[in-house]
């Protein structure tokens, strides 16, 4: 079985670093506050308690 690899995203609220695996090594990532109604993403949480989604473009 492969590892997934990573990559670092930054918390659109509060700036933390948030480690998010990642489908392909060059997916480019959008990081957005809020759902959107389509895309493949991955729902985060930072170190501070905030909720954050992060599109694989």
């Amino acid at each position: 079985m492969q590892t997934p690899k990573m990559r670092e995203v930054t918390c659109p609220e509060c700036g933390e670093i948030s480690n998010v695996p990642v489908p392909e090594a060059d997916v480019k990532l959008k990081v957005s506050p809020y759902r959107r109604a389509f895309g493949d993403y991955t729902e985060i949480e930072c170190l501070d308690g905030h909720i954050f989604w992060v599109y694989y473009c």
